[in-house]
């Protein structure tokens, strides 16, 4: 359950304060309502909403767990249950996008991709750019701009340096995402004359046939 919170959190952070202090006596409970020892270290998490969630050791770390403050108020703690468990959440679906030609004319097209962020191993699909802008902690986000037109070979290249970066964030991006993806290859390129070149059957006009001897006269 707290690995959920975090991968939440983590990938919803705008800003990290480090060494933000060391618990006292009673100041902090775990999710399981334990209090937490005093003299831990902690460091806060600030997300897009403007939450302030606590965390275990001076800076993140893998064994970093999350800590709810006890002041009085239950604030922390229904961030959490709210966060985690709400019927409200938005949850994306699948929306595939095709380029249209304007995106030809540019050049360039670019994918939008969701993934569960608590769930490495979850399904990668494609989503709308407008789902894209929308708040959703629940997701993991990314978009790959890949180029259309070109000369194959460059595209092919630097597609896959694109795809690369992106696959960073979301592991597995690769596998779904093609280099050349609605690729078309413009009809003017050096690629593409050789292409047609080979492609170019000569007709060799033959000979009709008929009297072609002879000196024939016109009345």
């Amino acid at each position: 359950m707290s690995k959920t919170l975090i991968n939440i959190i983590t990938n919803n952070t705008q800003k990290v304060i480090k060494s933000a202090g060391v618990t006292k006596k009673l100041e902090f409970i775990d999710e399981f309502d334990n209090p937490v020892p005093e003299g831990i270290p902690y460091h806060i998490h600030i997300t897009s909403d403007k939450s302030y969630w606590y965390m275990t050791s001076n800076e993140h770390e893998t064994n970093s767990i999350v800590i709810f403050r006890v002041d009085g108020n239950d604030s922390d703690y229904v961030k959490y249950r709210n966060l985690v468990g709400s019927k409200n959440q938005k949850y994306l679906s699948e929306e595939r996008t095709t380029p249209t030609l304007r995106d030809y004319e540019n050049g360039f097209f670019t994918m939008y991709f969701a993934r569960q962020a608590n769930d490495i191993d979850a399904k990668i699909f494609e989503i709308s750019r407008e789902d894209f802008n929308t708040k959703t902690p629940f997701y993991i986000k990314t978009l790959v701009t890949l180029r259309i037109t070109g000369e194959k070979n460059s595209v092919e290249k630097e597609n896959k340096n694109r795809i690369i970066i992106r696959n960073v964030l979301i592991p597995g991006l690769s596998d779904i995402v093609s280099p050349l993806q609605y690729f078309k290859e413009e009809k003017n390129t050096k690629e593409g004359v050789q292409d047609r070149l080979k492609n170019y059957k000569q007709v060799t006009p033959s000979s009709t046939s008929g009297g072609s001897s002879g000196g024939g006269s016109y009345s």
